[in-house]
């Protein structure tokens, strides 16, 4: 089974939606192939759980997520299995006195097509955060 950018997109999408949007961790867990995911913050050296990444987006009033272009690479017939590499514009405000934060996230995905059909998340990387000039620090 092929994976292509726009089941990719797809997915990102919704889980997107499901994190600004106050889902639960076990909810942004469903969207990863592994039992107890993590997303893995390389210009930090740290890594986050779901719990965590739900606890730091809930603290939003907005979100917005825009997707460039992903280079996709085949790594894996049988599963599918692909990996992606592109950015996410992220913007994020708590109050409308207070500036939002803006930047470009480094995107790195491994992803799965499951028996199912369904496309899940394997490795989750942020390969960087760039800050745009007028935005506020991000709070980690």
């Amino acid at each position: 089974m092929i994976i292509t950018q726009e089941e990719i997109i797809k997915h990102a999408t919704n889980y997107f939606m499901v994190m600004k949007t106050g889902g639960t961790a076990d909810e942004l867990a469903s969207f990863f192939l592994n039992p107890c995911p993590r997303i893995y913050l390389a210009d930090t050296g740290v890594s986050i759980s779901m719990e965590e990444l739900h606890e730091f987006h809930k603290q939003w009033k907005y979100e917005k997520h825009e997707f460039s272009h992903f280079n996709i690479m085949p790594l894996n017939a049988e599963p599918a299995r692909v990996r992606a590499l592109g950015t996410v514009y992220w913007e994020a405000g708590s109050d409308d006195r207070v500036k939002p934060i803006k930047n470009v996230v480094g995107e790195d995905w491994i992803l799965e097509k499951t028996s199912n059909g369904d496309l899940k998340f394997v490795l989750y990387i942020n390969t960087f955060h760039h800050l745009l000039p007028d935005s506020a620090p991000i709070p980690f």
